[in-house]
């Protein structure tokens, strides 16, 4: 049997740094050693360009064993950006990845081999996908993967929004959110999702149930066990951690609720409590914030986030907005930490509260199950341990990439049957 040829669509480097970029790179990994081939392109634009120095193409070609081209997406002018928002009612990257150079490049590189598949991640990659699949008259299978539940992603965030006119942009992109999002997703043969819940929202749209498989989110158990990590690292305890890239907007919200709301009431309880807020792009405010209070460190982007995960007490997710599933989370779990989150921060996830995490969308109790956790060493080592049970039964990468092979096997079958 000839290999399944497959390319990937997306706006950015898959690399092992964080969020959606981490489950690409290690699905298309686990890919090719099932003998699936995968080529990628990568679009980037200047609030995320690659650095070299970081992301070594070369080296990355070698541990995906595919070909990845990067191309440059400009950004859209602010007139053009209002001009989308009031009278389009859109989402500016849609019109931002939907451009004629990503469209001749996505065509470029189909002519160049001849794929089964192609497969978009995120909604802002699917009408380029189409159009360029149209144009070269590409007759393989058209797959996407939705990471969130885009339009409920922005409803979730409209009252998180302190200015009034940032409230107003929001509101006025959700009314042509939803019906874009669901009419392009029409044109592909095969959709992906993170989660169950997810999934359940696009067929109370009307898509069919056939046509949507559940991979979720999931970890490198191998690479995230807390055995194989040297615990030298000199953090102050009690602590906390907090993870994620903080120009997403409900990472942002979350620690600032959490900051508001939860952490005075921890800090009364442990005078030594030292939050760690570890990630990407920290919003000046943040810092200003650090620096009024001594318990809160700033940590900023690592490459490898494992020494800090083995070396915390306890791991909180605070989110109030956002969609799909949270990798960090995992991450947590797969270290056996316990993790303290809301209903949505540990959306989409098959997890039980009290047993392999603790869950409250009240501050004050979410406040109270972190001081159970650092008060009670057997319940924190109790729950940290079934959390890493859990990701092994469940969330390992080796077994999550099967649904996606077998996918994309039956496209293939079924676009080579006679009609």
């Amino acid at each position: 049997m000839k290999p399944v040829r497959v390319l990937h669509v997306m706006p950015y480097i898959p690399f092992t740094i964080s969020g959606a970029p981490v489950r690409d790179y290690n699905i298309i990994k686990k890919l090719s050693e099932k003998k699936i081939e995968s080529q990628i392109i990568c679009n980037y634009y200047n609030d995320n360009k690659f650095d070299n120095s970081m992301y070594n193409i070369t080296q990355l070609e070698k541990e995906l064993n595919g070909k990845i081209y990067t191309r440059e997406i400009p950004d859209l002018s602010a007139l053009k950006k209002i001009k989308t928002v009031l009278l389009d009612g859109m989402y500016p990257p849609f019109y931002r990845y939907n451009s004629p150079i990503n469209i001749k490049t996505i065509e470029s590189v189909l002519k160049k081999s001849n794929f089964d598949i192609i497969h978009a991640q995120h909604t802002i990659e699917a009408a380029p996908v189409i159009q360029a699949a149209s144009n070269s008259h590409f007759e393989g299978a058209k797959v996407i993967t939705l990471h969130n539940v885009d339009h409920l992603n922005f409803i979730r965030q409209i009252n998180h929004q302190k200015s009034l006119l940032m409230r107003f942009a929001h509101k006025r992109v959700v009314s042509g959110f939803k019906a874009y999002e669901l009419n392009i997703l029409n044109e592909f043969d095969h959709i992906f999702v993170v989660s169950e819940v997810d999934r359940d929202i696009y067929i109370s749209y009307g898509i069919s149930k056939d046509k949507i498989n559940v991979v979720p989110n999931g970890v490198n158990c191998d690479f995230y066990k807390i055995e194989i990590i040297e615990n030298d690292m000199k953090l102050v305890h009690p602590n906390l951690l907090f993870m994620g890239n903080l120009t997403y907007p409900p990472n942002e919200f979350g620690i600032k609720n959490y900051l508001e709301h939860v952490h005075p009431l921890i800090k009364k309880k442990f005078q030594s409590i030292k939050l760690y807020i570890m990630g990407k792009n920290c919003p000046n405010w943040l810092n200003d914030y650090s620096k009024t209070d001594n318990s809160v460190e700033i940590i900023g982007f690592v490459e490898d986030v494992r020494p800090y995960i083995s070396n915390s007490d306890v791991c909180i997710a605070p989110l109030m907005s956002g969609s799909g599933t949270r990798l960090k989370i995992l991450e947590y779990m797969a270290m056996s930490k316990p993790v303290v989150s809301t209903t949505i921060g540990a959306e989409g996830l098959e997890i039980s509260d009290n047993k392999d995490i603790l869950i409250a969308d009240e501050w004050p109790k979410f406040a109270s199950l972190i001081i159970s956790l650092l008060e009670d060493e057997e319940l924190s080592s109790r729950i940290g341990m079934n959390a890493r049970k859990l990701v092994e039964a469940r969330y390992d990468w080796k077994k999550l990439t099967e649904t996606q092979i077998n996918v994309y096997k039956k496209l293939i079958a079924y676009n080579s049957s006679p009609n």
